[in-house]
């Protein structure tokens, strides 16, 4: 036993660096040579680096005395007495971590405690913060009201009747439109009234006088149709008896009328015109002709007065060269495509309408 008790007096005086250099020397010679020494030093080593304190250490060695007295296994021993030695201390670990816990618990009511406290406070800044948003778009509506009556007193419409009216139709959804020349030609106090009946002045920006075209330009800086035009403008020449109809004002409200084309040139063989069987009448000077797709291929520009229902129409390629001749803002591309095509009649003339202006001329 003495011999037993020397051999771990040696290995924890070896593990506690407690050896002089020669003790140290010749004890790892025996520790290469034995390899039941090197185990035991080695799981010395490993319960020292778990329970580094002089208490952990005296159980220690107290526990490899027994376990040589009772003649075991070295390793059952150790890591039997190991375990013991946990549970030893497993009451006071688990005190610490029942504090630990309800500490943690505490910091985390207060802390969710405030943070429900800064977000009501926060809630409550963005929503008068909303307030003054809401405050500043109203008065900002306001302001814009204020400029658009002052643009309507700057530009009133005569408080008179027009001296004449026609139709005109949207080139692009910027305040472009197309009407005849005879509609507006020799006045300057030119009104296009949308589909709201609201009057927007306007003025010339292109004229063709052999074709009776005129093109206007809302000159509202502001003023914009809701949507790209919906229908296109179709470049070749329509067939005879094609089906068509018109969207026009002969009167304050718009006015559907459907036929087809009889002939393809105009009056006297006019080759820029061709011929309609379609009701029309005053006011409906400068209405499109669109086909059944939802192409406009004419501008209507007069009747034969002995004959009933003969219409002439103006042929899409005069409009077309006439546009090349506007200013760069002019965006033609809303032109080239239909957006209705495909769709019903009903459905075609619905998304259309916005899109038919009456124009009016005083003196």
């Amino acid at each position: 036993m003495n011999e037993n008790t020397n051999i771990y007096e040696q290995i924890e005086k070896y593990c506690l660096d407690l050896m002089d250099e020669k003790e140290c020397y010749y004890f790892e010679q025996e520790i290469a040579k034995n390899p039941a020494l090197a185990k035991s030093v080695h799981e010395y080593q490993i319960l020292l680096h778990s329970f580094d304190h002089q208490q952990s250490r005296q159980f220690i060695h107290d526990s490899l005395s027994t376990f040589h007295q009772q003649h075991r296994s070295h390793t059952v021993v150790l890591f039997t007495q190991l375990k013991l030695h946990v549970n030893k201390y497993w009451r006071t670990a688990s005190v610490a971590a029942c504090v630990a816990l309800i500490a943690s618990v505490f910091t985390f009511i207060t802390v969710r405690s405030i943070y429900k406290h800064d977000t009501k406070g926060v809630y409550e800044t963005l929503r008068l913060v909303s307030k003054e948003i809401n405050s500043i778009k109203k008065n900002q509506g306001d302001i814009k009201n204020e400029v658009g009556n002052l643009k309507k007193k700057s530009a009133a419409i005569p408080d008179y009747p027009s001296k004449y009216s026609g139709t005109g139709f949207a080139l692009n959804n910027s305040g472009y439109l197309v009407t005849n020349l005879h509609v507006i030609d020799g006045f300057s106090k030119i009104f296009v009234f949308t589909n709201d009946n609201v009057g927007h002045p306007s003025e010339v920006v292109a004229t063709d006088e052999i074709n009776d075209l005129a093109i206007l330009k809302i000159n509202e800086s502001d003023f914009s149709f809701h949507d790209k035009v919906p229908y296109s403008i179709r470049k070749s020449n329509p067939n005879i008896a094609q089906r068509i109809y018109s969207l026009g004002y002969p009167k304050n409200d718009i006015v559907y009328n459907e036929g087809y084309i009889s002939s393809t040139t105009g009056f006297e063989g006019d080759s820029n015109r061709f011929q309609l069987e379609l009701p029309s009448g005053p006011g409906v000077s400068g209405a499109p002709i669109l086909d059944e797709t939802g192409n406009v291929v004419g501008i209507i520009s007069g009747k034969q007065s002995q004959t009933e229902g003969v219409t002439f129409a103006i042929k899409t390629q005069s409009l077309l060269s006439l546009c090349k001749s506007l200013p760069s803002d002019f965006e033609s591309n809303g032109i080239n495509t239909s957006e209705i095509k495909g769709q019903t009649r009903t459905q075609q003339v619905k998304k259309i309408q916005p899109y038919i202006c009456v124009v009016k001329v005083y003196n």
